[in-house]
């Protein structure tokens, strides 16, 4: 005879309850220590000096005078104008050829299957290994070249003052390209075709179709790239610490995101201050930047009419 089940339905109601607020305590728990403690810490920290004994004491707004009036604030400040340069070549020439080459690829035009392959193989590749390969071309197989080709001898681009933040301009965009070109022609893909289709048969050419179809029933994910852009603008820090370590960086080439990587690498805790100090200002100026961005791409949106009578 089996023994008698002591189970109730309370019991079984507090047995499902119980395990949706264990699945739900360890986000929470995430979100509170790792968002909002840290972002509390960051921020009384701006307003606070640092003893090279870890030990801290007041110090008002000294921290942000120091960005302005300090031994860095030259660096920080090219940091911040890197940032800006580097958004604004992502977007006036990254954004146009991703779309362009993506439109291409959703067009399945000659080679677009290798075309595709040969896109995604960078991202297949380790960062480090990609690195050191553009590295070795840009150090020894340019020069190189140049040498043979143009019995010209040219210096290390990666140490000149006026190519080495272009050749971080040039890396980012050739990097970017592979992955963003899957992105885009992907969201093509689940465009009606029968809009396109219609577009054809009223003599459309593939231009016209990719202007006044395509980029209006992607605008969405543009908004979405646009958004998280200009968001994260000026916490980029390029491939600084894969190309020169925490060494022998030419002051030319100093992005926000490297500036600050490198302060928490080092263990530098005097400053520490100041590091928290950027991190408001930039929070400060990105916040306006980003709803300004949202609303200014909601108000481009040439389908917003149609969602609304959807919605």
């Amino acid at each position: 005879m089996r023994p008698k089940s002591f189970r109730t339905p309370e019991s079984g109601h507090l047995r499902k309850n119980l395990f949706i607020i264990l699945m739900i305590v360890y986000p929470i728990l995430q979100f509170l220590v790792f968002y909002v403690y840290m972002n509390f810490s960051n921020f009384m920290l701006a307003f606070q000096g640092m003893n090279k004994d870890g030990s801290k004491y007041y110090a008002g707004f000294d921290n942000f005078i120091r960005v302005f009036n300090g031994v860095d604030t030259e660096l920080i400040f090219t940091s911040f104008w890197n940032n800006i340069k580097m958004f604004f070549w992502t977007l006036v020439i990254g954004m146009p050829l991703n779309i362009l080459f993506g439109f291409y690829l959703f067009k399945k035009k000659f080679g677009h299957k290798i075309i595709r392959i040969v896109y995604m193989l960078p991202g297949m590749v380790s960062g480090v290994v990609m690195s050191l390969i553009f590295l070795k071309l840009v150090q020894i197989g340019i020069p190189n070249m140049m040498r043979t080709w143009f019995d010209r001898e040219i210096p290390n681009l990666l140490f000149e003052d006026n190519t080495a933040f272009g050749i971080q301009i040039f890396y980012t965009l050739w990097l970017g390209f592979s992955s963003s070109i899957i992105y885009y022609s992907n969201a093509m893909f689940a465009i009606d075709q029968s809009m396109l289709e219609a577009a054809k048969i009223d003599g459309a050419s593939p231009i016209r179709q990719l202007f006044s179809i395509v980029v209006p029933n992607i605008t969405p994910m543009l908004s979405t790239f646009m958004i998280t852009g200009v968001a994260s603008i000026f916490t980029a820090a390029g491939h600084l610490f894969l190309f020169y370590g925490l060494s022998d960086v030419p002051v030319s080439t100093y992005m926000t995101g490297y500036y600050m990587f490198k302060i928490a690498y080092t263990g530098e805790l005097t400053a520490y201050p100041t590091a928290a100090a950027v991190s408001i200002i930039i929070t400060v100026i990105t916040i306006p930047l980003a709803l300004g961005t949202r609303k200014l791409m909601d108000w481009l949106n040439p389908l917003k009419d149609v969602q609304k009578e959807i919605a």
